[in-house]
């Protein structure tokens, strides 16, 4: 991407953000988005895939 400004560049970042932390499922964490399976973790026990690299 090519901003013509600082808080375009920023704007893009925040949203990716976003996107990343409460839409953006994540296999190794039951399928969940990282704010979803943080709320789920406070009153549950959860049980997460193990992943080897």
């Amino acid at each position: 991407m090519v901003f013509d400004r600082y808080e375009e560049a920023y704007q893009a970042v925040v949203e990716y953000m976003r996107f990343y932390n409460e839409r953006r499922i994540h296999s190794s964490i039951l399928d969940l988005p990282l704010h979803e399976f943080y709320k789920k973790a406070q009153t549950e026990a959860l049980i997460i895939k193990e992943i080897r690299v």
